[in-house]
């Protein structure tokens, strides 16, 4: 990736807009919030599957039907569906306010041959579909991201 890569410039652009609103996701405008919401969780996933997406609290602590719907939105129905899947598989409510239950299901089910939590596998992990369509998400809204003022 260099400096000139559409998903890089994306980010630059959706980071400033972010640091404009005070770290406010929803101060943002939607597009750039779903760009943003895409862009940390797969670049998460990639670095260590959902084991390190669901090990760690995101900031201000979103539902992950947040994350899921954000998949949808940039086309990525196959990935939101899986993100889903996992999701549910928390036998409590709200896991993503429950950073300690969180780490003990994933402990007590992580399979250290496979490296993976057993019954998740790591669909996402390295899907270059998921940054393509995010590419083309940036330009169809690129507007979005000019923007000097949140919505």
């Amino acid at each position: 990736m260099t400096e000139y890569d559409p998903i890089h410039i994306a980010f630059e652009k959706a980071r400033n807009l972010l640091e404009g609103a005070n770290e406010n996701l929803d101060a943002l405008p939607k597009a750039v919030a779903t760009f943003l919401l895409v862009h940390g969780a797969q670049g998460t996933i990639d670095n260590g599957g959902f084991r390190y997406f669901f090990g760690s609290d995101w900031p201000d602590n979103p539902p992950y039907s947040r994350f899921v719907e954000a998949y949808r939105i940039i086309g990525c129905e196959t990935q939101a569906k899986e993100l889903d899947r996992i999701v549910h598989t928390f036998p409590f409510d709200n896991p993503h306010l429950c950073k300690d239950k969180r780490n003990e299901f994933i402990a007590k089910y992580y399979d250290k041959t496979s490296y993976e939590v057993s019954g998740w596998g790591d669909a996402l992990c390295g899907d270059e579909d998921v940054w393509k369509k995010l590419a083309i998400y940036f330009e169809e809204n690129a507007l979005d991201f000019e923007s000097s003022k949140p919505d």
